[in-house]
């Protein structure tokens, strides 16, 4: 009778578990995706609440699938495809560090990419500023030997202008004299007489 008794109380534990285990077999693409908190690892329960079986641990970061809410708990299906509940408290929808760790190395190194390509940019731009600089400089220093030749051409233009209007004074001077003298002269020439002849 005892025997009976202990074999009918471990078939109704078999089918017990059975159902359970039936029960937490859903499809992967049923649920949302959520993800285990970073700073910590968590067990999997088998039903919602600390007193059932622990399935095992969850490891910080992990991707998991939401598929239900019940009380403080949350049932998920995690990266072994093994289906458990755990404390809501461990459950966040923001991307752990260990997903964003490789999109942010990648990011960096496109980032760092970028610095480099700049970087050379910004060389070459100083190499062209030195050079316009030095072209400047060139430029400059024609342009002020110009000035100073445009004022040298200047200055002998103007002297050139002056000795000119003394030439012209003194030759118009000297006409002047010579009109004046030969004025004097031809006033004091003397003057023929007229004849007077009287055709009858």
């Amino acid at each position: 009778m005892k025997i009976r008794f202990i074999q009918i109380f471990l078939w109704v534990t078999c089918c017990t578990l059975g159902l359970q285990l039936n029960a937490q077999e859903p499809n992967d693409s049923e649920g949302e995706i959520r993800y285990i908190s970073d700073e910590l690892y968590t067990y999997l329960h088998s039903g919602p609440g600390r007193n059932f079986r622990i399935l095992g641990s969850v490891v910080a970061g992990t991707r998991v699938t939401l598929l239900q809410e019940k009380d403080d708990f949350t049932e998920i299906i995690d990266d072994k495809q093994r289906t458990g509940w755990v404390d809501s408290d461990f459950i966040s929808a923001t991307q752990s560090v260990r997903e964003l760790v490789p999109s942010l190395q990648q990011q960096v190194s496109l980032a760092n990419n970028t610095i480099e390509q700049q970087q050379n940019d910004i060389d070459l731009l100083q190499q062209e500023l030195a050079s316009i600089k030095s072209q400047n400089s060139r430029l400059t220093s024609q342009v002020s030997a110009a000035e100073k030749e445009n004022a040298s051409l200047t200055q002998t233009i103007n002297e050139h202008d002056q000795t000119a209007q003394i030439e012209w004074f003194t030759r118009g001077g000297i006409v002047a004299v010579i009109s004046l003298l030969l004025g004097i002269i031809i006033t004091y020439l003397p003057k023929k007489r007229r004849r007077n002849d009287n055709w009858m």
